[in-house]
């Protein structure tokens, strides 16, 4: 019943492979065979060949190995091992293909994207951790019917998947005017062939938070198909090619759907129709649970549209961002004192007003519960961030008094209003914490005068958090939390946060690990004991050490949390910035993930750089870090501190500012940051010791770190 289409596999990865040949000959010919071969913006050369052979791969004749090794997995007769096989044969050549294809930049036009970059797959790889992103969709092939495809896709972008798009079904989903690209998570590959995009960036997945080398080619697929929650829903006709790549699919444990029939292999290959029976199957198949909280709102709502940025042109309404005043504040109150999903509106709303306008906002969320406690108002807080950025159409900015809020043309015109804002509110708040909120009320206000007098009272909560939060010190609490979402990538990474070391992803710090606890008493954040205090300096205590060697499958013996040369603190992945030491000059470097330059004195960009540091492995001199933690006073304590910083990227200074400077005037080095180079200045070891001997950097009369 399988041999035709085990066969038509065979014949697919044939033809590949042909063309891959075909394709680097002709290559070569230009070139040469020792000319260089890479993708862009990645420290995995070839992905796929990195991930599952030996070969190195950063020539022509590199490539040509690759092409050799990927014959010999073409064998005839029609089995489901040599099916299996062959599918792994394709996406080697294919790999090859697409790098071939990538000399220039992207060959596609727009709004096809071609390979997506390391940097791109770490910062998407934070919400892939915390949930946000519950798993991949993979959608190729050319719809019967692009209206019942597009709706498929639009909900695996409420629920917040990831989903690549190759083949015709590229352009059907543009004309279907499903939004596409890096800000709402759905990326158009290109091509059919192109989908190798998504492959390859699963492999880079294993590679960059699963601690799997190069070669490991069995811990690979076992990644895969364990841990990387992805399927593929491949509509229209599946003609020889398009097999052979469902093939490879397979071959890493994914499952396959099709909406043609295709004799079914249970939990690899399923015919289903294209739309919600497909997507419900798929979804099952790979183990994707989804927390969905569905509206009563007229605007499209999920993580996908998180990262949506409205343009000036686009913009209906907006308020605060210094052009008016707005705040926002989260406030407990007994729960005599609040109305469930009590949302009232006070003041002019949004319909019937000319595009452009400007309006004063105050958002005052009360909350009540019997395990709410005053320190988590902040938290809850922070969470209004995230929540008006999922809304299509709805873009938030900053926090506290300094909010800025747009509304959409598009999403005024659908009829969204101010109440449907604070539904958005009430809805998630009580869904992402109902474990400590029992009642939320929402009251939005738009008239100034309400909103000034407003302004004064949230002012004064915040003085008393910031109060609150200086009392909170590594030194004044006997506990700290784990963070062990980032295991279902890093299988043996922990990490552990404390009042002054926030996660390395930047998200996460002690209230919210304290809060996360109360919310989810089994989840990822636990409470851990510091226990004995073994050396205040380095950052070493008994319960830490006992609780990371316990949960990290005794990978991590010890962990020092304020040194980055003894035992420092394992990465997964999605850090915000790498620390890396310069030892000619005795300090340390620190990039962050949105450089994409690859000049830094270390001589090693963030993608080559990340490479070495995440995956859960201790690597001294070498430590992936939260970008607020250089403004701790714990920061490299061992090390002496933010004066060990040599280097820094330009964004980086920039992004931290006044903070950075304010820490170093604590210090007593108020000149520091003047003093630390940044990649305008140096960025070679010479020209970097050049720099600090010539502005008299403190590191140079620092102790030696080797």
């Amino acid at each position: 019943m399988h041999e035709p289409l085990f066969s038509a596999c065979i014949r697919g990865a044939g033809a590949v492979l042909s063309l891959a040949r075909t394709t680097l000959d002709g290559v070569q010919a230009r070139r040469g065979k020792d000319a260089p071969l890479a993708y862009p913006e990645t420290a995995y050369e070839l992905p796929v060949a990195f991930g599952l052979t030996e070969l190195r791969v950063t020539t022509l004749s590199g490539a040509g190995a690759v092409l050799d090794l990927a014959r010999t997995l073409i064998r005839e007769g029609a089995t489901a091992e040599n099916a299996m096989d062959a599918g792994a044969a394709t996406l080697l050549a294919a790999d090859v293909l697409g790098a071939l294809s990538h000399e220039n930049g992207n060959p596609y036009p727009p709004p096809s994207v071609g390979f997506v970059p390391d940097s791109v797959l770490r910062k998407l790889g934070i919400f892939m951790v915390d949930g946000s992103v519950p798993g991949v969709a993979v959608v190729i092939g050319n719809a019967a019917d692009p209206a019942a495809a597009a709706a498929m896709v639009r909900h695996f972008q409420e629920i917040g998947l990831l989903v690549f798009l190759a083949g015709e079904v590229t352009g059907q989903m543009g004309a279907q005017g499903v939004k596409l690209g890096e800000d709402f998570k759905t990326f158009p590959l290109g091509p059919l062939p192109a989908v190798i995009h998504a492959v390859n960036f699963a492999v880079r997945a294993g590679l960059t938070f699963g601690g799997i080398g190069r070669g490991q080619a069995q811990a690979m697929l076992s990644y895969l198909g364990n841990r990387v929650k992805a399927f593929v829903c491949a509509l229209g006709p599946l003609d020889d090619v398009a097999l052979a790549i469902a093939a490879g699919a397979m071959k890493a444990g994914l499952t396959v759907l099709a909406d043609e029939a295709v004799p079914e292999i249970p939990g690899l290959l399923l015919s289903r129709p294209a739309g919600e029976e497909m997507a419900l199957a798929g979804m099952e198949a790979r183990g994707i649970k989804v927390k969905w909280v569905k509206l009563p709102v007229p605007i499209a709502f999920g993580p996908a549209f998180e990262g949506e940025r409205i343009r000036k042109s686009d913009t209906h309404v907006e308020f605060g961002g210094g052009r008016s005043a707005a705040f926002e504040l989260v406030r407990m109150s007994p729960p005599e004192e609040v109305r469930d999903r009590e949302i009232t509106v006070s003041g002019t709303d949004l319909r019937g007003l000319p595009k452009g306008t400007i309006l004063p906002l105050a958002i005052v969320v009360r909350v009540a519960g019997s395990r709410m406690q005053k320190d988590f108002e902040s938290v809850l807080e922070r969470r209004i961030h995230r929540i008006v950025n999922y809304g299509e159409g709805t873009m938030h900015v900053a926090q506290r008094d300094t909010t800025w809020i747009r509304i959409s043309t598009e999403a005024v015109e659908k009829g969204f209003t101010l109440s449907d804002l604070g539904m958005m509110l009430y809805a998630k708040l009580h869904a992402d914490f109902e474990n400590i909120v029992d009642k939320v009320a929402v009251t939005i206000l738009t008239r100034e005068k309400d909103v000034a007098a407003g302004l004064s009272e949230a002012r004064a909560a915040y003085a008393e958090r910031d109060a609150r939060a200086r009392t909170l010190t590594d030194d004044a609490v006997s506990e700290f939390y784990s963070c062990t979402l980032c295991q279902s990538f890093a299988p043996n990474h922990v990490c552990i946060v404390s009042p002054e070391r926030l996660g390395l992803c930047g998200a996460i710090n002690w209230l919210d690990g304290k809060a996360g606890f109360e919310i989810t008493p089994t989840g990822p954040n636990q409470p851990v004991e510091k226990g004995a205090v073994l050396d205040p300096v380095k950052g070493a205590f008994g319960g830490i050490n006992d609780f990371v060697r316990q949960h990290s499958r005794n990978t991590v013996r010890e962990m020092n949390l304020y040194s980055i040369m003894d035992a420092p603190m394992t990465s997964c992945g999605c850090f915000e910035c790498i620390l890396a030491i310069i030892p000619e000059a005795n300090g340390v470097m620190a990039v962050n993930r949105e450089f994409a330059g690859q000049e830094t004195p270390c001589g090693m960009g963030f993608s080559t750089l990340a490479g070495s540091v995440g995956g859960g492995v201790q690597t001294p001199g070498f430590m992936g870090v939260g970008k607020h933690y250089l403004l701790s006073r714990k920061f490299l304590g061992a090390e002496g501190g933010l004066a060990r910083v040599v280097w820094m990227t330009k964004e980086m200074k920039e992004q931290l500012g006044p903070a950075l400077r304010e820490r170093a005037a604590e210090i007593g080095i108020p000149d520091l940051v003047d003093k630390i180079a940044d990649e305008t200045v140096a960025v070679t070891p010479e020209q970097l010791v050049s720099h600090m001997e010539t502005v008299g950097h403190p590191a140079l009369s620092l102790p030696p770190l080797l």
